[in-house]
C-alpha cells in the first residue's frame, strides 16, 4: 500500500483527507515514538492509516470522534492492530449501528437520501467494531484534553490542546455540504442528529474554547481570528 500523503495541521498533528472526494478525514497524533488516530474515516481507508501509522513509529491506538458510519468505518480492521476507544456513550453506535437507531432519513432530500444510504451501506461502514476501552472529559490523549461535544451522536468528543489552542472536533460542526463542497460552518443536518438543541450547545461550547485551529471531520480546517465569530453562528443559527 502506498503511504497516504499527509499534511501538517499543528505541532505534531497530521490529517489524512480520504475518501473518493478527498473529504473523509483522519487525524495522525505523535504519541510517544508512535501515533494515536482520531477518527477512522471509511472502511477503504484502513491500509493507508497502517501504512502511514508504520512510518511514523506505529499505530499505538484509534480514538473515535463517534461511531457513525464514516467515522468508525476502517475501525474494525484497525482493531487487528491496535485498541479502539470512544466515550462510554458511543459505544452501542460504534459497536452497533453506527448511528442508524436514531437518524431519520426522510429528512434528507431525495436525491441526497439515494446517495447517502448506498454509501453508508456500501461505501463508508466497516460495520460494527469492538470497543477495546472508553474514554471521558477531561482525559489526556497524546497531549489532548477529551471534550464532550455531544448532541450531533451520543458521546462524540472532541480532542483539546490549550497550550497552541488546537481543536480536533469530529462532526461537531460542518464545513462542507451534503454534495462535499466547502461551506460556513454549521451544525450537521438534522436528520443525522441524535438532539438537534444539544448539537447547538455544543457549537457554542466549541466556540467558547477561542481555538486557533479547528480541525473538522470533513475539509477544514477553520483558522484564524474568525473562527470564534463563526462558530458562534453555526450554534445560533443550527
Amino acid at each position: 500500500m502506498k503511504v497516504p500523503a499527509l499534511e501538517p495541521v499543528a505541532r505534531g498533528v497530521w490529517l489524512w483527507r480520504g475518501g473518493l472526494l478527498k473529504t473523509m478525514n483522519v487525524y495522525f497524533l505523535e504519541d510517544e515514538g508512535g501515533v494515536t488516530v482520531f477518527d477512522a474515516g471509511e472502511k477503504g481507508m484502513a491500509a493507508g492509516i497502517l501504512a502511514a501509522a508504520e512510518r511514523m513509529g506505529g499505530l499505538k491506538r484509534v480514538v473515535l470522534g463517534h461511531g457513525d458510519t464514516d467515522h468508525r468505518g476502517s475501525a474494525p480492521a484497525l482493531s487487528a492492530h491496535a485498541p479502539v476507544l470512544c466515550h462510554a456513550d458511543a459505544v452501542r453506535e460504534a459497536s452497533g449501528s453506527g448511528g442508524r437507531s436514531y437518524w431519520d432519513m426522510s429528512k434528507l432530500p431525495r436525491s441526497v437520501r439515494a446517495v447517502h444510504g448506498i454509501s453508508h451501506r456500501f461505501i463508508w461502514d466497516g460495520g460494527p467494531v469492538e470497543i477495546a476501552g472508553t474514554v471521558a472529559e477531561g482525559d489526556e490523549i497524546a497531549g489532548f484534553e477529551v471534550v464532550l461535544f455531544d448532541g450531533h451522536a451520543p458521546g462524540m468528543i472532541g480532542l483539546w490542546r490549550a497550550e497552541d489552542r488546537v481543536a480536533l472536533v469530529s462532526d461537531t460542526v460542518y464545513v462542507t455540504t451534503m454534495w462535499g463542497r466547502p461551506t460556513a460552518a454549521h451544525v450537521p443536518h438534522p436528520a443525522y442528529n441524535l438532539d438537534q438543541a444539544q448539537a447547538r450547545r455544543s457549537a457554542a461550547k466549541l466556540a467558547a474554547l477561542d481555538a486557533d485551529v479547528v480541525a473538522v471531520g470533513h475539509l477544514g480546517p477553520l483558522r484564524g481570528p474568525g473562527v470564534r465569530a463563526e462558530l458562534e453562528a453555526a450554534a445560533a443559527a443550527g
